[in-house]
């Protein structure tokens, strides 16, 4: 029997590495694509995904906003956003959640549009749905042109516009109302 010189084991080594290596790169799993990045849009300065925003005002009223996407175009100032949940705190007493498919952020006039699919709950147990949405934060106010669904504790409501005064605990809908009371004595 041959004795292999010494000389020759780190090359033995190096060739049988490059053939454990040679065979996971011809039978391992392929790796097409590593990551995906998009091009901004025309315009958009920034581009972020699970977005959280909140805004405290004095005495702990705010509102915080959550969303799965957000689009900032620093020319007109605007928050385009996906897949949408804003939460309103405007009392100790009361606080409302609204969600919605899309919306949009405008910081130069302080409002929140959602859109899409738009369904907003209260603490106290009223329930809206619409299509379009505007939540005014100076004015602290809620407010559409679209038709909408209010359902309450005793009550539907059905119309097309609605304004409700955040401050107050109030809300009226504006045009084509239809009432149902559900509960209780009405005489």
């Amino acid at each position: 029997m041959r004795r292999i010189p010494v000389i020759m084991w780190p090359i033995a080594g190096i060739v049988v590495l490059l053939l454990i290596v040679a065979a996971f790169i011809i039978t391992g799993p392929r790796l097409t694509q590593v990551s995906t990045t998009t091009p901004l849009v025309p315009g958009e300065s920034l581009k972020m995904s699970e977005v959280q925003y909140d805004q405290d005002k004095e005495g702990g009223q705010g509102w915080e906003l959550v969303a799965k996407e957000a689009h900032f175009f620093d020319t007109t100032q605007i928050v385009s956003l996906k897949d949408v949940l804003l939460t309103l705190d405007s009392t100790e007493d009361n606080s409302y959640t609204i969600r919605g498919n899309e919306g949009d952020y405008c910081r130069k006039s302080e409002e929140i549009v959602l859109k899409g699919r738009v369904v907003g709950t209260s603490k106290s147990g009223y329930q809206l749905e619409t299509t379009q949405l505007t939540y005014k934060q100076k004015e602290e106010s809620v407010v559409t042109e679209k038709p909408v669904k209010v359902i309450g504790p005793f009550f539907r409501v059905k119309g097309e516009g609605l304004y409700i005064d955040l401050k107050r605990n109030r809300f009226m809908v504006k045009r084509n109302v239809f009432t149902t009371i559900t509960g209780g004595n009405v005489l």
